[in-house]
């Protein structure tokens, strides 16, 4: 059941980022005239484009399990104790998928927050999270007010951000895209908030969470050979410069300080933020 009265002290249109009404069991903005719905699921949707987004669903079922078996063991061991050195009271995760860090955060207190593509919310709804806590919306397009969050979470996220349906092709238009993305998260972050983003590192020429190619690749020789090395291995050897869709430190600093404005950009350890797991098919 939504508090639709306490919804609006916290969201804004996610486009033209003014004040939301409510209509019935709805929300509109009467500046531009959208109109927000709860789906089928009980979520509400602030993606418009929804034919933007397909094919995007195309590996939650693995990822879900991952993230229910191995993503409370990256907040108890990681993110955990970086919210317990801050003063941090309200959290947001930026692609949140099946919402596990944002369930467990708020089990410890925290005001958390998730927002993630229409296609997780059937994951949303097994897991029962609370509709006023979890939204569908573009990380382009956040439907937050300003400076509200003290963390923002946005793990594995960025590289696909600006690709031709989250895979790895980028658009021509990524560097545009990946600077909105960068910007919202700035905008919604309070002064002196703290953001964690977290992806391969593109100056690294291994990559073992993405594959070598999608549908959008061209078929060289290049790309057959990394693909053929990919499937042997599970390794994906990568060119560490030039238009790639991983990013690196460089990369993501430029985008939140140098263009975004963010105050300073500086590596974090990797102790225990990964750990491993067992996936069965079939």
């Amino acid at each position: 059941m939504h508090n639709l009265n306490s919804l609006l002290n916290i969201l804004v249109c996610p486009y033209c980022k003014k004040t939301l009404v409510k209509i019935n069991d709805n929300l509109k903005c009467n500046q531009c005239n959208s109109d927000f719905k709860v789906n089928k699921y009980g979520y509400f949707d602030f993606v418009i484009d929804k034919k933007a987004y397909a094919g995007h669903d195309f590996y939650y079922d693995r990822a879900a399990l991952v993230q229910e078996n191995s993503g409370g063991r990256m907040y108890d061991m990681y993110l955990k104790p970086f919210q317990l050195r801050e003063p941090a009271e309200r959290i947001l995760d930026v692609g949140c998928g099946i919402g596990k860090i944002i369930t467990s955060a708020k089990k410890d207190g925290y005001d958390a927050y998730g927002i993630d593509l229409p296609t997780v919310s059937g994951y949303w709804s097994l897991r029962r999270n609370d509709p006023n806590k979890f939204f569908h919306c573009n990380a382009t397009e956040l439907p937050f007010k300003d400076n509200f969050f003290d963390i923002v979470y946005s793990l594995g996220v960025i590289e696909h951000i600006g690709t031709f349906h989250g895979h790895c092709t980028l658009q021509n238009n990524y560097r545009e895209i990946r600077q909105q993305y960068a910007n919202e998260i700035l905008r919604v972050i309070k002064p002196n908030g703290r953001i964690i983003i977290a992806c391969p590192n593109k100056s690294f020429p291994i990559d073992i969470q993405h594959g070598a190619r999608d549908q959008h690749s061209p078929k060289t020789f290049g790309f057959k050979t990394r693909t053929y090395i990919h499937k042997k291995t599970g390794m994906n050897i990568h060119p560490i410069w030039g238009k790639y869709h991983l990013l690196s430190y460089s990369e993501i600093k430029q985008l939140f300080c140098d263009k975004g404005g963010a105050q300073f950009c500086k590596h974090l350890t990797l102790r225990n933020y990964f750990n491993f797991d067992r996936i069965d098919i079939d």
